[in-house]
């Protein structure tokens, strides 16, 4: 057997090739994660070239450190062909590994078996490359091992060339770290494999082909150009990654000053830009006693507009309106969105004559009308103006009383301006203090449902009564639903209280019931936001089985554009409210869509007349057939009709020969608490005895005479 000695040296080059190609390579996957498609595919190709070449040059490096007592030769042909199987080896398993955003374990064992099995062939051609014959005996349980270690070593480095594509905190040392244990696998592989072979002395050397001088330069000048190349490659991409990152922060930086300081969708300036413009103007004015103004403004019907046509069209809209405003201003002028369809403007150097005419412009110019989308869309300003010094010394007192301004002019109409004076403190003061009172007004058990009776037209008895809600003021008195019910409705209110009347009308129901009035019904009113509520059902029925009620005698009157508004969702819904007994009941009828083949879809067994038909339906002949066609069409559907409203015998004595079965209003009673039933049913009766004894006594009088 030939002694064989190893060059301390070309071991540790070999090594140290081993770990630069791999650190290129996974430089190079992490490269692929971050470029473009066209820069991904050079990354993709140059990192498995580089890897590959990298395992070659460790391969033969760490042959040339393999000493024998003569010199050896290598088949160019043979050299040639193990180069290619490295690279192409380590370009398919590299783009198999990293292609994607998850490494499944298919595509892992593919590219490892792809990898492993290229650096076996790569090394076994390597050594087939020496030009001896029959001189090499192999320990096949080395070579066994080498094959394992290729395949754990392959495996675990396209693992982290996955793992370590996209950058992160640490990413420098983490893949130095790879690197280092990708290059010592390697190593392990080829120094594993070459201890695998015996060279024997009666080996026979052929002449010809590389010789060890030709080859080790031919593997340093490979190596060191395409490693060479490919570090210099890094560093460039590297250092313009860095310029372009620069640039992007800086944009950024620009974009997030732009949205610190300016509005997005507008352009004006925003909140934080306003302050400081008016911390400016404070400070200016304070000095040299300069007035100027400060004008809160807001659209009127803004929320009507988002409703009907959406929020896209209400952007086109506000845009609109910021450029008319800016264009009836002067560039020392400062307009400001708040937010919403709320804008400020700042006047410097101006008296009452300047912001009176400014302000007259402005109203004017909102209220012709804007066309966005196809559509015609008309709203309307309502603007708050404060003086410096007059009005306050302070921003807080000059906004405060700017938006007092802009309250008093919403409270009287809209689409207007007014100037801040004192007499508005007194009305806002009031606005607010009401606002607060009703918010409490439910947890205070201030809240009470007065009662309406319904009759039977020509009975003219008592059939059952309508639930009207009421609020007890305590400095006020009874206040009525016209008062409050838009608040509650704005504030989102309504459904707690709707709840609340919900288990009241059930509970007062369950109270006549012991008292023997068992077929008096009781009709409560939906308001569209209760009506939507996914929950209605149950919590009617909740309500209906706690105070154990017979949902026969229990009636929900909808509004026809609250019914119509979701035909499906309500055809639904009402349908399980008729299937368990409950009465549904059109509420003013002919003030909303008055699609009577519409309302034909809705299961509803009851129609009520608005009171505004019944109002003039004496001296409008018009009103009486429109009334007649209205019954007539009910009647057909299986509807009973209630007509509301009476308030005269006539309308009573029309609507009764009309055919409209149950009647209600002023005529018959007003709504009144639960606890004065008793005495309007001993009125009745009473009323009745006195009719029966005037009859008595004219009868005998007859008989007199």
């Amino acid at each position: 057997m030939l002694y064989v000695s190893w060059d301390p040296v070309l071991v540790g080059i070999s090594f140290l090739v081993a770990f630069i190609s791999s650190f290129v390579a996974l430089d190079s996957a992490a490269k692929i994660a971050a470029c473009n498609k066209n820069a991904a595919l050079f990354w993709r190709f140059a990192g498995g070239a580089t890897l590959g070449i990298g395992i070659w040059s460790m391969h033969f490096i760490g042959m040339l450190a393999m000493k024998m007592p003569m010199m050896m030769q290598y088949d160019f042909t043979l050299t040639t062909i193990s180069l290619l199987v490295a690279i192409v080896a380590a370009t398919l398993s590299i783009n198999i590994a990293v292609n994607g955003n998850v490494l499944s374990l298919l595509r892992l064992c593919l590219a490892t078996a792809i990898l492993s099995s290229g650096v076996v062939t790569m090394h076994y051609v390597g050594m087939a490359a020496l030009m001896m014959e029959d001189t090499i005996r192999w320990s096949y349980g080395l070579v066994v091992l080498s094959v394992v270690i290729a395949i754990i070593a392959s495996g675990v480095g396209l693992w982290l060339a996955f793992r370590l594509r996209l950058n992160s905190k640490g990413v420098l040392i983490n893949r130095m770290m790879a690197a280092v244990a990708m290059g010592i696998a390697i190593a392990a592989m080829h120094y594993t494999g070459m201890s695998a072979a015996e060279f024997e002395d009666s080996g026979h050397y052929m002449n010809g082909g590389v010789s060890e001088l030709g080859l080790s330069i031919w593997v340093s000048a490979t190596t060191l150009a395409i490693l060479g190349v490919m570090l210099i490659i890094s560093m460039i991409d590297s250092q313009l990654r860095t310029h372009r990152l620069t640039e992007n922060l800086q944009q950024l930086n620009r974009q997030l000053e732009q949205q610190a300081r300016f509005d997005g969708l507008t352009g004006l300036a925003n909140r934080s830009q306003i302050d400081m413009r008016l911390e400016a103007c404070l400070q200016q004015s304070q000095l040299t006693q300069t007035p100027f103004a400060l004008i809160f403004m807001d659209l009127d019907r803004f929320k009507l507009v988002n409703d009907a046509w959406g929020h896209h069209v209400g952007d086109h809209l506000l845009v609109s309106v910021a450029n008319r405003i800016s264009a009836c201003l002067t560039p020392k002028m400062t307009l400001a969105r708040l937010g919403g369809d709320e804008f400020i403007l700042l006047v410097p150097d101006a008296d009452h004559g300047d912001i009176e005419d400014l302000a007259t412009r402005m109203v004017e110019c909102i209220r012709r009308p804007f066309y966005e989308a196809g559509q015609m869309l008309q709203v309307s300003l309502s603007a708050g103006i404060s003086l410096f010094p007059e009005h306050g010394r302070t921003l807080q007192e000059l906004k405060l009383r700017a938006d007092t301004a802009m309250y008093n002019i919403k409270q009287q109409g809209r689409n207007g301006w007014a100037i801040y004076h004192p007499e508005m403190v007194h009305k806002a003061w009031e606005g607010a203090e009401f606002l607060q009172d009703l918010t409490q007004a439910l947890e205070r058990d201030q809240f009470e449902l007065w009662y309406q009776p319904k009759y039977h037209a020509r009975s003219k008895t008592i059939f059952g009564f309508e639930a009207l809600l009421r609020w007890r003021h305590p400095a006020k008195g009874v206040l009525l639903p016209e008062v409050f019910l838009a608040t509650l409705e704005k504030t989102g209110l309504m459904i707690s209280v709707g709840y609340w009347v919900i288990d009241q009308a059930c509970m007062q129901l369950r109270h006549w019931g012991d008292q023997g009035h068992t077929d008096w019904g009781l009709s409560i009113n939906l308001s569209a936001a209760q009506f939507e509520q996914h929950d209605i059902y149950d919590t009617i029925c909740g309500a209906l089985a706690r105070h154990a009620v017979p949902p026969s005698r229990l009636t929900i009157e909808l509004t026809e554009s609250t019914a119509l508004r979701n035909l499906d969702r309500s055809i639904t819904i009402l349908n399980d409210f008729n299937r368990i007994g409950i009465t549904v009941s059109i509420d003013d009828f002919g003030t909303g869509y008055s699609n009577m083949l519409t309302l034909k879809n809705l299961p509803a067994r009851e129609l009520k007349i608005d009171k505004s038909f019944v109002r003039d339906i004496r001296d409008n002949s018009k009103n009486v057939k429109i009334v007649a066609t209205i019954i007539d069409i009910a009647h057909s559907m299986n509807m009973n009709v209630v007509a509301e409203g009476i308030e005269t015998q006539d309308q009573q004595q029309l609507l009764t020969s009309l055919g409209c079965g149950y009647l209600q209003g002023f005529l018959f009673a007003k709504a009144l608490p639960a606890k004065e039933i008793p005495q309007l049913l001993a009125q009745i009766e009473s009323s009745k005895n006195n009719s029966v004894t005037t009859v008595l006594a004219a009868v005998q009088k007859n008989r007199l005479t």
